[in-house]
């Protein structure tokens, strides 16, 4: 910090300068909250939390895949054992009968992300390769005697499975029919030019990839009296396409007491998810245009009514119109 005497340099904690003695004057904490704002939405927070945010999914989606391969193992064992007796209740699936039960659970989960025949074929192999992998180890394991960690080349060709079912996974996360995302640029185009009383700031834009798939997103900050804030962020992400029916879910919830509530409301022929905290001033609008295009608002120290005319300011039919934009190569 320097000073405002002499500036000489002191410590940021420093309360008087050592080279004139002149008090200090320290940051506000509104000051200190715009640097927080700031650091918040640098890009490497944002590609950080991108990478979390895929991490999470992959995460859910892999507990998934495993959870519907054991109940459709699990199954396959009752039916062996009934049908055969009880030595072949302990012996793991085979041949036909593994790939059975991989391709029925890749026809589930492909079901749910809405992929195509094809992606889910792709996802049922990926899985019974897992399976093979996993049966190859414990063969090894029984032969050798070996009660630790597997050798180098189990784990090896464990590993390049696992690699190949999460690739699977990603590959059919667009849906039936995919897209590779628009230029943020287009985003930064639909974002609201300017709000009552407040500041614009200056907007930003990013592209993504990780893990093969890819995103983009645009974003602007308002700023105004008594320290409200308003963010207003577009994301294309038609990689995720796929999850779109269990996000739109997720965000179902409704609830309200005293000046607090979470709703649903259609707005502009649109479903916006609405979240109001009273006692923080903070208020939080979101929605998902063309199972692809994800809205979402959020202020503090403002009113609902600031966020809705930031909303309306988005032309969200030219985001439906780019519902089918830039298709992928197939």
């Amino acid at each position: 910090m320097n000073c405002a005497s002499c500036q000489y340099p002191n410590a940021d904690d420093a309360r008087f300068c050592a080279q004139c003695g002149s008090a200090l004057r320290q940051a506000t904490p509104a000051a200190s909250a715009a640097a927080a704002k700031a650091v918040s939405a640098s890009p490497s927070s944002s590609n950080k939390t991108a990478l979390i945010v895929l991490g999470v999914i992959f995460g859910i989606l892999l507990l998934f895949v495993v959870g519907i391969y054991t109940a459709f193992h699990m199954v396959a064992s009752k039916v062996r054992a009934l049908a055969g007796g009880d030595q072949q209740t302990s012996s793991p699936l085979q041949g036909a009968d593994m790939q059975q039960g991989a391709q029925a659970a890749g026809n589930v989960i492909g079901n749910v992300l809405g992929t195509d025949a094809k992606r889910k074929s792709d996802i049922g192999k990926a899985l019974n390769n897992v399976a093979q992998a996993g049966q190859q180890i414990e063969q090894h394991d029984k032969a050798s005697g070996n009660t630790g960690a597997p050798d180098a080349q189990d784990t090896q060709q464990a590993m390049g499975a696992v690699g190949g079912l999460l690739g699977a996974l990603g590959g059919s996360l667009g849906g039936a029919h995919r897209h590779d995302p628009v230029d943020f640029h287009v985003l930064e185009s639909l974002l609201p030019s300017s709000l009552p009383g407040m500041q614009r700031g200056t907007p930003r834009g990013e592209s993504h990839q990780a893990m093969g798939i890819k995103t983009s997103a645009a974003g602007v900050d308002f700023s105004g009296s008594g320290d409200s804030h308003v963010n207003v962020s577009i994301k294309d992400a038609t990689a995720f396409s796929g999850l779109a029916g269990v996000a739109e879910m997720a965000n179902s919830q409704q609830s309200e007491q005293g000046g607090n509530y979470e709703r649903n409301e259609t707005i502009g022929g649109q479903n916006v998810h609405e979240k109001w905290d009273a006692q923080a001033k903070h208020g939080e609008l979101s929605l998902i245009v063309a199972k692809r295009y994800g809205v979402d608002l959020t202020g503090d120290n403002v009113g609902m009514d600031a966020l809705k005319n930031a909303l309306a300011q988005i032309d969200l039919g030219k985001l439906e119109s780019m519902k089918d934009a830039n298709p992928a190569a197939q």
